[in-house]
């Protein structure tokens, strides 16, 4: 019996140190999960701590943005006051420049318009083609028209001659009217399709060959002077083909035309309904402080203004000592900068 107690007694302390054996691992191993879970939250607490101080840092950039932002608002405003009262100041100037400019080409001006009704001739004509120590270059683009036997009429009342730049139209043939009258014709374009004519090099030559052989078909004469539509500084051709301007302006020169830009623009093709008095006062101011202009207009159908503005340019560039001649292949300069 008591051997019977005794093993009993010894199956309970078995069972009391595996039970605390296990107790012990189980709390090794919590105590494990705990200090794991302590190092987490220490890092999230540290993060935290870190991104605090960052959104702390960037409230503080953005206080000072707001405060640069209004800055600069409030000097924006001040700039746009000023600007605005420059401007009528200027106005306010432009028209005094222009009332002082009108008395002093008054006195001309009546003299030409008076010759003119009068049906002076070219001897009488105060404009002449060889008065004057400054030289101006009419030229007019996209004709012939029928705009064109006014422009004619227009420069032989003058006695004033022009370059006409060419493209085949339904009334190509006044270009004969104009090249007996003595005006130079010059080439523009065949079709003046930019996405065909500039799509390359050898599309551009075979247009500009039409024209040519258009033109030489009419008035006997190959002409040897051109513009290109849009001028050589035209961004619209790398739209077509990048780089061909470059390589159009010495294949032209090659084949031995020479070609002129401008450098007074009467903006008449900036709307087809700007009034003359605008067209009027583009060329004339265009032409301050120079000795030489080449004047780009043009005749089209819807230029109706560009016609009536033509005799106060005549006049007013009269006055100012400009004389009028032609272009020819001799004539140097003109040449915008390539951009393409």
């Amino acid at each position: 019996m008591r051997k019977l107690a005794d093993k009993i007694f010894i199956a309970i302390i078995a069972v009391l140190v595996l039970a605390l054996a296990f107790s012990g691992f189980t709390i090794y191993k919590k105590s494990k999960d705990i200090s794991k879970v302590e190092k987490e939250m220490n890092q999230a607490e540290q993060t935290i701590t870190q991104n605090e101080e960052k959104i702390s840092g960037l409230q503080q950039e953005l206080d000072g943005a707001k405060s640069e932002n209004e800055k600069i608002k409030s000097e924006l405003d001040t700039a746009k006051n000023e600007k605005d009262k420059l401007q009528k100041e200027n106005d306010s100037l432009k028209k005094q420049i222009e009332t002082l400019k009108a008395k002093k080409n008054n006195s001309a001006q009546n003299t030409l318009e008076n010759s003119a009704q009068n049906g002076q001739t070219s001897t009488q004509n105060p404009v002449n083609p060889s008065s004057g120590k400054k030289v101006c270059y009419l030229t007019f683009d996209d004709g012939p028209t029928s705009r064109t036997p006014e422009i004619l009429k227009i420069l032989k009342k003058y006695n004033v001659k022009a370059t006409f730049f060419v493209i085949n139209t339904s009334n190509i043939n006044y270009i004969k009217q104009a090249y007996d009258e003595g005006h130079a014709i010059g080439l523009h374009s065949y079709s003046h399709n930019y996405a065909g004519i500039y799509k390359n090099v050898s599309a551009y030559m075979k247009d500009l060959q039409s024209i040519s052989d258009k033109v030489y078909s009419i008035i006997g004469v190959r002409s040897d002077i051109m513009r290109f539509p849009g001028g050589s500084s035209n961004l619209v051709s790398k739209k077509y083909c990048r780089g061909i301007m470059t390589q159009l302006t010495k294949e032209v020169s090659e084949k031995g035309y020479a070609y002129f830009d401008w450098n007074v623009d009467s903006d008449d093709a900036g709307s087809s309904h700007s009034s003359y008095t605008r067209i009027v006062n583009n060329v004339l101011k265009g032409s301050d402080g120079k000795n030489s202009i080449c004047v780009l207009m043009h005749d089209a159908e819807s230029k109706t203004s560009t016609v009536q503005a033509l005799p106060k340019i005549i006049e007013g560039l009269a006055a100012r000592g400009f004389r009028f001649e032609l272009l020819t292949s001799k004539v140097t300069g003109f040449h915008h900068g390539v951009n393409n």
